[in-house]
């Protein structure tokens, strides 16, 4: 071998040792961070039996980084304090990684006359990112054990078992959260559903027996009358919750209101005003709830229940209108149930029923209400005379539609 082939043979080897040192210390970066995080879950959960296993699991976390920090000494590196920004896991746009609630969502809580925002939400929230860290953990440990089985190093088969007993470790926990996770949400669901509803009956209590102006919306799954067909009861109703609670979410979140769950449909509503600055960014506010409810489902629903469960992808399409609407109470309780009647709340269903999937589509009259540069990102949904026969009361002439690629 010449002196250049040796050298440059060195200078590869150098340089994968140097990567390998790298991705470790990446590795424990993300582990340093995850046991910080870890020990906030525990004082925070509610939820004893997920308590007790994030105990253990911190204390396998500490072990983790115990041995990664053993190798890279080993390769005679120096291990990193530094602790990765775990947020860049998710995809979510509405999710967030902080241990305590945004001052905005608070700030909106409060105004809504919340204390506290939806914590068993937030609790269910927080066990999906828990399971995506994991997710990702054992993702890493897997490449970089491959990585290092093709490399020649000292100490490599008592490195590699270090590397795989963690590894295992992570699986371990991945499996937990999957198997668990739906026991825990079938506790946890009557409380989030009974919160999200309460928050719009309380609102609509102040309201009752007179007209406001609102903004409807009508989010309803697509396909589900096929996947009620073909999937087993359990997974249909994992599917439908799984739906309902993430729109409920971003409702909440946006400062609206939900209504009620009709069937596989979530029907919501925003406080409207009759001056028209306060019109437009209600309206606004609602076609951006509308948007994020589109990515949350693509992004988030999909990537849990397809990619992991192996669920059929779901799509939803949004109905949107605005106008007046009465406001009644079905009985002379404080707490009989109220509702909603109006032109809009029919014209939303209908719109809604003729949109495409991950589309959002709006009426004229919610369309006027937009600012210009909003407006330009709408297109008329042209419509046969057959499939709509609503009017424009004020011209006479067939009411408009107007819709938006999400």
């Amino acid at each position: 071998m010449s002196g250049k082939e040796n050298f440059d043979g060195n200078k590869t080897h150098v340089q994968s040792k140097l990567n390998l040192i790298k991705e470790l210390n990446e590795i424990l970066s993300i582990e340093n961070a995850a046991a910080v995080r870890i020990a906030s879950r525990i004082g925070q959960t509610p939820i004893q039996e997920v308590k007790q296993i994030l105990k253990g699991h911190l204390n396998e976390t500490n072990i983790h980084k115990n041995r990664l920090q053993k190798i890279i000494s080993r390769l005679g590196e120096e291990p990193t304090d530094a602790k990765a920004d775990l947020s860049l896991s998710f995809v979510s746009t509405t999710m967030v990684i902080e241990n305590n609630f945004p001052e905005n969502i608070k700030i909106k809580a409060k105004e809504n006359g919340l204390e506290h925002y939806l914590p068993e939400e937030y609790e269910l929230v927080q066990m999906r990112q828990d399971f995506t860290i994991n997710h990702n953990e054992l993702v890493a440990y897997e490449s970089l054990i491959g990585k290092m089985q093709m490399m020649n190093i000292p100490h490599q088969q008592e490195f590699l078992s270090l590397l795989e007993k963690s590894m295992k470790e992570e699986e371990s926990m991945v499996y937990w959260y999957k198997t668990h996770t739906p026991l825990i949400l079938d506790n946890l669901w009557p409380k989030v559903i009974h919160t999200s509803i309460r928050r719009g009956q309380n609102f609509l209590l102040n309201h009752t027996n007179t007209k406001i102006p609102l903004i409807i919306m009508y989010a309803d799954l697509v396909g589900s009358t096929k996947m009620s067909m073909t999937l087993s009861i359990d997974d249909l109703v994992s599917i439908i919750r799984a739906f309902v609670h993430q729109i409920s979410h971003v409702v909440d979140s946006q400062g609206g209101y939900v209504l009620k769950y009709v069937g596989d449909a979530v029907i919501s509503f925003f406080p409207s005003c009759i001056d028209n600055q306060n019109k437009c960014l209600a309206s606004v506010t609602t076609v951006e709830c509308a948007k994020l409810v589109v990515n949350a489902i693509k992004d988030e629903i999909n990537s849990i229940l397809y990619k992991i469960y192996h669920y059929p992808e779901l799509s939803v399409k949004i109905g949107i209108d605005t106008g007046e609407n009465a406001i009644v109470q079905f009985g002379y309780e404080q707490h009989s149930p109220i509702d909603i009647l109006g032109y809009s709340m029919n014209i939303a269903s209908k719109i809604m029923s003729i949109t495409g999937a991950n589309k959002i589509s709006i009426g004229e009259n919610m369309y006027k209400s937009l600012n210009p540069d909003l407006k330009d990102k709408f297109h008329e949904l042209p419509i046969s005379d057959d499939r709509w026969k609503y009017v424009n009361y004020g011209t006479d002439k067939p009411y408009k539609i107007y819709t938006l690629d999400a």
